[in-house]
This record gives C-alpha cells, sequence and structure tokens, in this order.
C-alpha cells in the first residue's frame, strides 16, 4: 500500500486532509476526479494513522469499480475500519470472471456516435451541426468515459449535467487541458442555453440508438434546464444609442480597402435582418432587379452556399439608406474586378462558412465598444431581432415580418398554396425601416 503521507494536505487553519485522485479509468464510477475527506485534526501524528484507515476503504472501493460493481464513496470515514468478513475471497483482478457484473453486447457510445455521423453525413447535414454534434459526445466521453451505449444510467446523466455546468464558454477554442483544469481555471460557465444545446445534441445520438436497437431509452430525458424567462429576452436588440455608437465606432476605425465586408455588413444587417452568413456567401448574381426592384437575393443555388431551412429563401429589397451609403456602386465596383462573389476576400470555413472571419471581427467590435451587453447576448445577430422588434412596434403583421426575415409563418392555406410575397409588397416593409440616428 502506498504512504499514507503521499495524500496529506492542509487547509489554510491547518486542519489536515485526506485527498486521492481517483484513477482516470474508474472516474465514471465516482461524482468527482478526487476523493477528499478532513481528517479533523491539526496533529500529524494522528492524521497519519486516520489517513491510512480512510485509504484502505478507498484501495478496497477502486477495486468494486474496476470488477464494475457499484460504489458508494460518501460512506468514506476515518471513524471506521473497511469491513473485513472473516471468509471473504480475494476480488478478481479480471472483471470477466466476476459472474455478477452485468455484461453488455451493444456497441460502445464512440462507435454509435461514429455511425450516426456518418448517416448525418449521407443526409446532407451541414458541416456545422454535425461538428457541434461531433464535440458534446467528445465532451460526454471525456466526462462519463466510453461505456456500451445501453449502459449508461440517470446517475451518469446528472454527473454529466453537474460537470459540464462548471466548464467554461467557447471550450473549442481554448488549448486542449483536462476537464479539471478547465473547471479550476473557469472564469465564467456555460449558460443554461449551451448546455440544453448540449442535450439537445446528445438526444439525437440516443434517439438514433433507440431506433437501431442498441438501447432502450435516452438517458438525458428530461434533463434540460427550463429557462423562464421569454424567448424574445433569450437574445437583446440593439437600441438606438448602441447602433449610433456601434456605427461611429466601426466608421471611425481605420478603413482596409482590402477588408469592405467591414463596412457593408453591419449595414446589410441591419436594413435587410439577413443573419450573417446568408450575406456573406452572396454572389454578385444574387443582387439582382426584380420587377423593376433591386434586391437580395437570398438561396443556395451554389455549391457553397447553405440555407437554415427552405423558408430561408426569399427575396429583400436594397432599402434606400443602402442606396445612398453607395452600395449599388460598390456592387458594380466588385463586378468590374471580375469578382464573382460580392465579398471574395472571405474564405470558407469548413464549420462555420463565409461568416467566420467577419464574426470574429464584429465580436471584437463589439467588445472594444463596451456593448456586449451584459446578460444580455448581443452579437450580429442581434440585427435581426432589432429589425423584427422594430417592425413589431410599427404594427407590421407577422407573416409580412416572417417573409423578410425568412421565418415560416404561415398556416396551411398560405403555406401550401400561397405565392411567396412580390418584390412590390416587401418594398414597403423594408423602407419602414428607420434609423435616423445613424445618420447625419
Amino acid at each position: 500500500m502506498a504512504r499514507p503521507t503521499a495524500y496529506l494536505e492542509t487547509s489554510r487553519h491547518n486542519v489536515f486532509y485526506f485527498r486521492i485522485r481517483v484513477p482516470l479509468e474508474l472516474t465514471q464510477s465516482f461524482p468527482s476526479a478526487f476523493i477528499r475527506r478532513s481528517l479533523k485534526t491539526k496533529c500529524r501524528r494522528e492524521a497519519i494513522i486516520r489517513c491510512s484507515s480512510i485509504l484502505s476503504q478507498v484501495c478496497e472501493l477502486f477495486k468494486l469499480a474496476e470488477c464494475g460493481k457499484r460504489v458508494d464513496a460518501s460512506s468514506l470515514s476515518w471513524e471506521r475500519q473497511p469491513e473485513q468478513p472473516k471468509n471473504r475471497q480475494r476480488v478478481p483482478s479480471d472483471p470477466a470472471s466476476v459472474p455478477s457484473v452485468k455484461r453488455s453486447d451493444k456497441p460502445k457510445f464512440s462507435v454509435v456516435v461514429k455511425r450516426y455521423l456518418q448517416e448525418q453525413e449521407m443526409e446532407k447535414v451541414s458541416a456545422k451541426t454535425i461538428a457541434d454534434k461531433q464535440s458534446v459526445c467528445e465532451l460526454m466521453l471525456r466526462i462519463l468515459g466510453d461505456k456500451p451505449i445501453d449502459q449508461y444510467s440517470r446517475e451518469d446523466a446528472r454527473k454529466f449535467k453537474e460537470v459540464a455546468l462548471q466548464l467554461p464558454p467557447r471550450m473549442g477554442q481554448l488549448p486542449k487541458r483536462s476537464i479539471d483544469s478547465m473547471i479550476n481555471g473557469a472564469e465564467d460557465t456555460i449558460s443554461p442555453t449551451t448546455f440544453n444545446n448540449y442535450v439537445k445534441n446528445l438526444t439525437t445520438v440516443f434517439t438514433h440508438a433507440v431506433r437501431e436497437e442498441y438501447c432502450q431509452k435516452n438517458p438525458l430525458e428530461g434533463l434540460k434546464i427550463n429557462l423562464r424567462g421569454k424567448v424574445s429576452e433569450q437574445r437583446a436588440r440593439y437600441t438606438n444609442e448602441e447602433l449610433k455608437k456601434l456605427f461611429e465606432g466601426i466608421k471611425s476605425a481605420k478603413q482596409d480597402d482590402r477588408k469592405p465586408y467591414r463596412e457593408w455588413l453591419p449595414l446589410l444587417g441591419l436594413y435587410t435582418g439577413a443573419r450573417l452568413n446568408e450575406l456573406c456567401q452572396l454572389y454578385l448574381d444574387d443582387v439582382a432587379v426584380i420587377n423593376g426592384i433591386h434586391c437580395l437575393h437570398i438561396r443556395a443555388l451554389k455549391s457553397d452556399q447553405k440555407l437554415k431551412n427552405t423558408s430561408s429563401e426569399r427575396i429583400i429589397p436594397i432599402h434606400t439608406k443602402l442606396f445612398e451609403a453607395g452600395f449599388l456602386e460598390f456592387v458594380e465596383k466588385q463586378r468590374s474586378l471580375g469578382a464573382e462573389r460580392l465579398f471574395p476576400e472571405l474564405s470558407l470555413h469548413k464549420r462555420n462558412g463565409y461568416g467566420h472571419i467577419p464574426s470574429r471581427w464584429f465580436a471584437g467590435v463589439r467588445d472594444k465598444l463596451g456593448l456586449k451587453g451584459g446578460d444580455e447576448k448581443k452579437d450580429f445577430h442581434s440585427f435581426r431581432h432589432t429589425v423584427a422588434d422594430h417592425l413589431k412596434q410599427l404594427g407590421v403583421t407577422e407573416s409580412l415580418v416572417g417573409a423578410l426575415l425568412g421565418h415560416s409563418t404561415g398556416g396551411v392555406t398560405f403555406g401550401r398554396y400561397g405565392k411567396d410575397y412580390e418584390p412590390e409588397k416587401l418594398v414597403e416593409v423594408v423602407e419602414r425601416l428607420r434609423f435616423d440616428s445613424l445618420w447625419p
């Protein structure tokens, strides 16, 4: 047995504690990566005696866990000795020799994930969606370990929730570190919305597994956190004062002629309500005259263009303020340079499309100007919320706003038999977007 003194540490009040790291391969059987107990003494000699008692109990738990048996670390105490039955049989080191251990012939979680994601690729699911699912599956493997998929329990689900909610946001952008290291160094933690997205993506894997009869149920069912606030409050709109500050900041920044997207994307976002990637992936052919009206055609004709769903394809009339800012002249200049795309300086990111670099740039501008919003989430997507709220307050009907933003809002009659709104009708809607504080 290891020397007890190796597992001693003291608190700031000089009280001795027992502390041991759970072996990596056994972490799925314990609630945390470390076992720590107060020895309730400041005497080193007494602490060594008590530490030795707990260490003996812990070693027994580790042996049981190696055999796949359920263990309970809450009963550990220096005040009792581990039970020593008279005819106690030696615990076999080979788990296969223990008849009481439940064996499974089902594939491991990692295998099921691989098969499921291959199926998603064949169904032409976007690379970003697949990457998001793969990322959270890898996180679950790091927290719970790789087991036959029918062996994950509700207790495992609770452990995943407990650990995941302590992790920092945007882990993919952080250096590769252990789970404990990330938790200890976290200045902030993921939001309930992010956790719910984790559960949503993992649920699709378990739904696939149930369908393929790899397991009987989804252990994550009902694990999502109930969000009390209104859906409309989960991402904030920009106020007039914030818009003025934002565009003044963008205008005053040193302009780079090689990056015209920095000038035009915020204006297009504000006066169209389009998604960032919808704007970044526009081709010059998508800026067209339809029924005598200059429009943006949001569509996915090219292999590098993606839409969120079928209702996202739409025609958006170009606002008068964009004409006055010189947008059509910019388009003609791009054509004269032989460009095919509106923003040829943007490269295609496998996961985030053409919007990857602009998204990071805009977030940096927003943070520098102090417009992050505190508890409110404000980013480029907030332009859509700003447009939607602006038109809502003016009394514009939901179907017209939905047509502009690419939302499906109609019932069976309009959805199945009705045609899309003509540009002439949407011009009236677009021109009602008035942000006079931005213009002198």
